[in-house]
């Protein structure tokens, strides 16, 4: 089991980038380089909604809720390795 990073520019004016993990025990760790901001949420957690020109990916850490807006692209791999984390992961049980 391998975590998988990656970086994407966050969709709107400020030109934000992301640092995600997806990690295959099931978190999903986002980092906002530029202002440090640092979000976290269980595989099971996190969600997309399709918006104009981009997608929401949305998270909850404990009680407290983010959000971030990606490109499409983005979110649709996102939303790709998160499925293939899940998949890895149910395997890994099943074979114990």
């Amino acid at each position: 089991m391998i975590s998988v990073h990656r970086q994407y520019e966050l969709k709107g004016t400020t030109h934000f980038h992301a640092h995600i993990e997806v990690n295959p025990v099931g978190i999903l760790d986002v980092e906002i380089i530029e202002n440090k901001q640092h979000h976290k949420a269980e595989l099971c957690d996190v969600g997309f909604k399709k918006l104009s020109g981009s997608t929401r990916v949305f998270g909850k850490q404990g009680k407290a809720q983010w959000a971030l807006d990606l490109h499409d692209k983005d979110a649709s791999e996102l939303n790709h390795l998160i499925v293939e984390a899940n998949e890895e992961f149910e395997t890994l049980m099943r074979d114990l």
